[in-house]
């Protein structure tokens, strides 16, 4: 895992290049696309390392990490973080995801930090959320908004999920190329990245699959124009998906 911060100068942890203590913080909420889970279990990996008990769940569906246990109640959940610094909470849904478990505020009580993913993109780079998402609780320290560069320069309509709010968000046809100007717009959007972020909590942007200098280039626009804390990544094959750190 490579990290930039927004002047692209090398960082060697995320949550030190977004300005976000994870004990401070207390929850963070990823949304968007293009490798929402990579940094959510990386951050996990991360605060757990720093001695921090650690819960990775979501508001939607995820898929579940084979190996973190999963506790599906408080109770349950209480167990495992005695046992184990990163525990996984929710149920079983289909395909091997999980939806929410119950109480999920009271995952604050139990552990040092709670990690949400918020909404799905359907393995896509970009998107702009539906009238339904994200799901973003109200007591969340901090939201995450993730954009992969590998959208830049593609048609909208390739590498977008939900193409028509995309389109109306950016004033754009399917058929326009993204370019950096439109990933800091997106994510800057208030019906975008910016959607349903609780007053007070902090707003941070990652640029994921920075894996060419083109690509890094794009980000360190897409950055400065953005106007907000941002960070640059890039994981290698075996880092993504991020079970490799568990």
């Amino acid at each position: 895992m490579d990290i930039w911060d927004k002047s692209g100068a090398a960082r060697g942890s995320l949550w030190e290049a977004l300005a976000l203590p994870p004990e401070e913080t207390g929850s963070l909420t990823l949304v968007g696309g293009g490798g929402k889970t990579s940094l959510m279990l990386a951050l996990a990996h991360e605060a757990a390392a720093g001695g921090l008990r650690v819960v990775v769940t979501t508001t939607t569906h995820i898929r579940a990490v084979e190996r973190l246990p999963l506790a599906g109640d408080l109770e349950e959940l209480a167990q495992l973080l005695e046992v184990s610094p990163v525990v996984t909470y929710g149920v079983h849904w289909r395909d091997g995801k999980l939806s929410p478990a119950g109480g999920l505020e009271g995952c604050l009580d139990l552990a040092d930090v709670v990690l949400i993913e918020g909404d799905g993109a359907r393995n896509l780079p970009l998107k702009a959320p539906a009238a339904h998402e994200p799901v973003i609780p109200a007591w969340t320290g901090a939201v995450l908004a993730v954009a992969g560069l590998d959208a830049v320069g593609e048609p909208i309509g390739a590498v977008c999920h939900r193409v028509e709010r995309v389109c109306a968000l950016l004033g754009k046809p399917p058929e326009a190329l993204v370019t950096p100007a439109d990933l800091a717009a997106l994510l800057t959007h208030p019906a975008g990245g910016r959607k349903g972020v609780p007053p007070g909590a902090a707003f941070r942007l990652a640029f994921n699959k920075a894996d060419t200098p083109a690509r890094r280039a794009a980000a360190l626009e897409a950055a400065a124009l953005a106007g907000e804390g941002c960070i640059m990544t890039r994981f290698d094959e075996e880092e993504r998906g991020g079970t490799c750190w568990f």
